[in-house]
């Protein structure tokens, strides 16, 4: 018979199995890139499955190893890494597409390796805590408090470039809409996430978000439901969006010319300077009469400096 936490942990199953599989199809369909973002979300449905099966495995043979009990525990300290990246990926490629218009794609080079930075102490800062020697545990603590603290950051950050993209939404390319407004929902679902995070870094022995027994309401309602709704949100607006094409350069055949084209999400003509000077209107040769008048003249040369 499985108490509270054997319940949540087969919901868990029970919602990223799906999500797993339907995240695989969004993945194949746009990449394997990291800067799409869609391969973190299979990355967290991975996590949430290993640590509920491990939570689910001392549930039901009520035999709580040490491998099993720090198992659960970094899958469940590391989850709001994948959830971050994803979101940056999405960001990554919506300021791509607005060229000059958006945010250097610099700016997301240091974001990805704070959050790289964060994972890595997150999942070492789950491993102390489930140490044995007090030193361990309170290094543990530490290196929680710390991971939870940059988490925060990188949320910030994105929250800014976000409300960035927002207020110049007429830049944003019209198919990419719907990655921006999945960021945009996100966001206090991803806020109270993290928020949970924080609280349990810094919670003492006894209270509602303290590592070692964290209430179990507080849990469903403030990781697993944020994350499954930031999942569902992350995945629809995936199936919604089309796969992102890289741009190449082909030539056309317009007019019986050969012109470059760009083949992508702009798909601008690549025009030399000789078919620009050929586009200008040139010196018309009097034609009658009226055409020698000063007023005519005038302007017909005036239309040929131009």
């Amino acid at each position: 018979m499985l108490d509270a936490k054997g319940d949540l942990a087969a919901v868990e199953v029970a919602f990223f199995g799906p999500a797993f599989l339907i995240g695989l199809f969004v993945v194949f369909r746009h990449g394997f890139s990291k800067q799409v973002g869609y391969i973190y979300i299979i990355v967290l449905s991975i996590l949430r499955i290993v640590g509920a099966s491990a939570t689910l495995d001392m549930e039901v043979t009520n035999k709580y190893s040490d491998s099993l009990l720090t198992t659960a525990a970094i899958c469940s300290a590391v989850g709001t890494a994948p959830l971050l990246l994803a979101m940056m990926g999405f960001l990554e490629r919506i300021n791509k597409g607005m060229e000059h218009k958006g945010i250097s794609l610099m700016i997301f080079r240091p974001l990805h390796l704070i959050s790289l930075a964060a994972l890595i102490i997150a999942i070492i800062g789950g491993t102390d805590k489930m140490s044995s020697s007090a030193g361990s545990q309170a290094t543990g603590k530490d290196l929680g408090k710390a991971g939870a603290m940059l988490f925060f950051g990188i949320l910030l950050a994105l929250t800014i470039i976000t409300l960035f993209n927002v207020t110049n939404t007429r830049y944003v390319l019209s198919h990419e809409r719907n990655l921006l407004r999945a960021c945009v929902i996100a966001l206090p679902f991803l806020a109270v996430r993290i928020a949970y995070t924080i609280a349990s870094a810094f919670s003492k022995k006894g209270g509602l978000f303290y590592y070692a027994d964290v209430n179990i309401y507080v849990q469903a309602f403030m990781q697993f439901a944020m994350e499954a709704i930031v999942v569902c949100i992350f995945i629809t607006a995936g199936v919604l969006t089309p796969k992102m094409e890289k741009q190449k350069i082909i030539e056309a055949d317009v007019e019986g010319q050969k012109v470059e084209m760009i083949s992508g999400p702009t798909q601008r003509p690549v025009r030399t300077e000789e078919q620009t000077r050929q586009d200008r209107p040139r010196f018309q040769a009097p034609q009658n009469i009226g055409d020698y008048r000063p007023s005519r003249l005038i302007k017909n040369a005036m239309s040929s400096r131009k």
